[in-house]
């Protein structure tokens, strides 16, 4: 499973703004269409609005496949395997 720490400046970001910036997708449409079909989930819910806000704290994930941190602004992003 990669493990990602997406560091934000913004009170929250869009769940689909957020796949795109942790490279789990490579276009808008694709995280669209990953989330409309029930694969990606916060906090462990299944989520199916492209919008969902996501806050610090907070985590997204892609089946057992990515795992996505989001933290409130901090210098870096990270990815490990």
């Amino acid at each position: 499973m990669k493990k990602v720490t997406i560091t934000i400046d913004t009170d929250y970001i869009p769940a689909m703004a957020l796949l795109k910036l942790a490279g789990v997708t490579g276009t808008g449409g694709q995280a669209g269409y990953g989330i409309e079909a029930g694969l990606v989930s916060l906090d462990g819910t299944v989520i199916h609005e492209k919008r969902k806000k996501v806050y610090p704290g907070q985590v997204l994930s892609v089946g057992r496949e990515w795992q996505i941190l989001v933290n409130k602004v901090n210098d870096r992003n990270d990815v490990t395997d």
